[in-house]
């Protein structure tokens, strides 16, 4: 017999219940990490495509039943998701970098032709599509230490276990820092993938306005 019941604790996130204990959901349509004693696992999906990729970091059942065991599992799983952050942050720096040069080639010269204005729109399409995966890795990985984040705060403990809790706090601290970061670089690769659409948008304009004239 099974039994499983999901209850929603607050937008996005909901604490699942069943017989082999309980675990904490943070997503939704999309992106899902659920969180719980014996692993963690992301789910990424394409909505209306049927595509859908997942992950699991898990750790022994000898293991599972001690807090401070958990905690620490967190804590390694949050640094990877961390340093996983990091490094799409660094790509974001190297689009950002390829796309100053396009638009210096698109300057230089005699001024803007049909010919460059081609191989910018190429360039700043498949700048777009790395943005783009770029944009869903980051929101993964934000999701994911949220779902760590959650299941750190839910831990309970006995009178005598300050010193687990003070630890576990601190990390949830450094977990929940690490949460905004991603979404703050989130918002950066959002505005810069914009930026790149209105910048196509002008010089499809400017190259309209230039063959009227001619």
């Amino acid at each position: 017999m099974r039994y499983r019941k999901s209850i929603k604790i607050m937008p996005g996130v909901r604490v699942n219940l069943s017989k082999s204990g309980i675990s904490t959901s943070v997503g939704g349509r999309g992106a899902t990490v659920n969180v719980s004693k014996r692993a963690i696992r992301s789910t990424l999906s394409v909505p209306g495509t049927g595509l859908s990729w997942s992950s699991t970091s898990g750790w022994t059942e000898s293991q599972r039943s001690l807090q401070t065991d958990e905690i620490e599992h967190l804590r390694i799983a949050a640094s990877k998701a961390i340093e996983a952050v990091s490094k799409e942050a660094e790509k974001a720096n190297a689009i950002g970098i390829r796309i100053d040069r396009a638009i210096d080639a698109l300057n230089g010269g005699r001024g803007l032709t049909n010919s460059k204005a081609q191989t910018f729109e190429k360039r700043v399409l498949t700048e777009e599509q790395k943005l783009s995966e770029l944009e869903g890795k980051v929101r993964e990985h934000g999701l994911f230490l949220d779902a760590i984040e959650v299941r750190l705060r839910a831990m309970k403990f006995g009178m005598f276990a300050g010193r687990r809790k003070r630890h576990r706090d601190n990390v949830a601290e450094a977990v929940a820092t690490s949460s905004r970061g991603a979404r703050d670089i989130g918002s950066q690769l959002a505005d810069v993938h914009r930026a790149l659409s209105d910048k196509l948008s002008e010089v499809q304009d400017k190259l309209d306005a230039l063959e009227k004239g001619a």
